[in-house]
């Protein structure tokens, strides 16, 4: 089961409970999309009301109940709202999208009345207009005399007034729709259709796009809507430890005043998931209705749009991001469960003195430090004997880990089975945990075995053993030191014979080792124990413990020889041929 598929099972769980987000005013009605426009359009007063709704939350609205169920409401728009679409819907990165642009225009030309229409193009970007018609046709000036009028090509046509010559494009939906948008404009203002045909004329594409780039971006700003490479600055490292004291120590400046807006129309992609698995959602909870919650709120949307821009996604397509909004609350619950210590009382005070942002950089910094360990440990000197294989040596629950952590965004993987998003320091705990203990297996391997990495691989592939290179593991050599021990010898990393494995089982049953196996195995073990930092013995006793227990339920069990199958995955295995 992938990541998506649990949280969506979990999701479901939680979608009918109360939200803090229910505390905040809408200025939609209630319902589904389909209701809402509905519901919206049944006024007695529609035309006026659509002019007064957030053009974030009427075109949110609109794409998500799908373009055909939420074209009524175009004609109606204010050029403000009408902006908003094309500065969310009508770009492809930097560049304007003329194809996007004609399926809002169209409406407009077909249902618009003449002051909508007129207010619409005047007031949208003119940078935008025009570049519409640049992208689109070709337009030449027509001097007024019979010999220019039959140096027109046959594929252009005149314009209303035979003051220009316009070549239409190949698609005949298009050129519909810029024919038909030309007759308009010279209907209700035939100036602006001149000042947008010596555009086409004169400006330059690029000019114009990096201007009206410039505009749009400045627009959506506010709302996290930001360039690509700003937007990855969200993700910049940001020391944890040091940030959290800075902050103790009441050395951060102050948290910026956020304006909030007059209602909330809370993204459905937010408002739909975000629940009590994230103690960012807990604490704000907690805080009830008021302006926090609203300053808050204005504060985890803008910087959900900014995640959502780091990661390619685009500002009209903002309600497909259901992925990033959780993996946002979960870096932004951990760093605020880092910065107040897993106490309420200072998560609140947290959340109204520091900027999300910050606490969301703290909570992905925590992981980008797991993440630069295991691919440390990658290279120092390998977690694999096998080429093109990165992790061959981890056993099952270590290599997800380890895959997970090694994804441009680290999640974590808790077993083979299980990849959750990161959004706790009980996580975060567990994975420092086992990358210790990787460490510590490597460590133990290519140091104080004295087997070089050349060594361990020639004797996995030269054909001495049974197993499959891509069985052997840390876990199984360091199982095969003890088990050489165990069976009278010194330890040693060979395969055991058939006899070894058959009298292995019953001194398993034995336990000889007692209550003390770090006595018993000190061969073993020893070296590791008096060489290590003293904070690591812990891991070594853990990895001993572990080791044996593994060997007692797999093997002790098994009466008599019965083949090497149940012991290859455990220990190296003899090649009897």
């Amino acid at each position: 089961m992938t990541t998506d598929d649990q949280d969506l099972v979990l999701l479901d769980a939680h979608r009918q409970e109360a939200t803090p987000f229910d505390h905040l005013g809408s200025s939609l009605p209630a319902g589904g999309p389909i209701e809402q426009i509905e519901a919206i359009l049944d006024r007695p007063d529609a035309d006026n009301y659509i002019k007064t709704l957030n053009p974030h939350s009427l075109f949110r609205l609109i794409k998500r109940a799908g373009f055909d169920q939420g074209v009524d409401l175009i004609p109606y728009t204010t050029p403000d709202q009408l902006q908003i679409f094309v500065d969310l819907d009508c770009w492809k990165k930097d560049r304007i999208d003329p194809g996007r642009m004609a399926t809002w225009l169209a409406v407009l030309v077909a249902d618009a009345d003449d002051d909508h229409f007129h207010k619409a193009i005047r007031d949208v970007d003119p940078e935008v207009m025009a570049l519409f018609f640049k992208k689109s046709i070709v337009a030449v000036e027509v001097i007024e005399n019979e010999e220019s009028l039959a140096d027109i090509p046959p594929s252009f046509e005149l314009s209303p007034d035979n003051a220009y010559a316009i070549q239409y494009p190949e698609d005949e939906d298009l050129t519909a729709l810029l024919r038909a948008l030309v007759d308009r404009l010279y209907e209700v203002d035939q100036k602006l259709a001149w000042a947008f045909f010596e555009s086409v004329r004169w400006e330059m594409t690029s000019d114009m796009e990096e201007r009206a780039y410039k505009f749009r971006t400045s627009r959506l700003e506010e709302f996290g809507y930001v360039d690509h490479i700003e937007a990855l600055e969200t993700y910049a490292y940001l020391d944890p430890v040091k940030f959290r004291q800075r902050w103790e120590a009441g050395e951060l400046e102050q948290k910026p005043k956020i304006d909030t807006p007059d209602t909330f129309d809370v993204p459905a992609v937010i408002r739909d998931n975000l629940d009590d698995q994230f103690f960012f959602f807990t604490v704000l909870d907690s805080i009830g209705a008021g302006e926090e919650l609203e300053r808050l709120t204005t504060e985890l949307i803008a910087l959900s749009n900014r995640t959502m821009m780091a990661d390619g996604i685009e500002p009209g397509e903002i309600e497909t991001g259901r992925e990033v909004v959780r993996r946002t609350a979960g870096f932004l619950s951990l760093g605020l469960q880092f910065m107040a210590r897993k106490e309420m009382a200072t998560a609140r005070r947290a959340l109204s003195t520091i900027p999300l942002r910050s606490l969301f950089r703290v909570g992905h910094s925590i992981t980008a430090n797991l993440q630069k360990k295991a691919r440390d440990l990658k290279q120092r000197p390998t977690l694999s004997l096998i080429e093109g294989v990165p992790f061959s040596l981890l056993n099952p629950d270590e290599m997800a880990l380890f895959e997970a952590l090694d994804d441009l965004r680290p999640t974590f993987g808790r077993d083979r089975e299980t990849y959750e998003l990161f959004r706790n320091q009980d996580q975060i705990d567990l994975a420092a945990l086992r990358i210790g203990l990787v460490a510590l297996k490597q460590l133990w391997l290519f140091g104080l075995t004295g087997r070089s990495l050349d060594e361990l691989a020639l004797l996995v592939y030269e054909g001495s053993l049974q197993n499959d290179p891509d069985s052997v593991s840390f876990d199984v050599f360091f199982a095969t030191a003890l088990a050489t021990q165990l069976l009278g010898g010194a330890p040693e990393l060979r395969g055991l014979s058939e006899e070894e494995l058959h009298r292995l089982p019953k001194l398993l049953r034995q336990v000889p080792w007692g209550d003390d196996p770090l006595g018993y195995f000190e061969a073993v073990i020893g070296p590791m124990v008096v060489e290590l930092p003293r904070e690591t013995t812990g891991l070594a006793t853990r990895w001993l413990k572990d080791t044996l227990a593994w060997l007692i339920d797999e093997l002790a069990p098994v009466e008599g020889f019965i083949g090497p199958e149940p012991y290859l995955d455990i220990l190296l295995v003899e090649n009897a041929g």
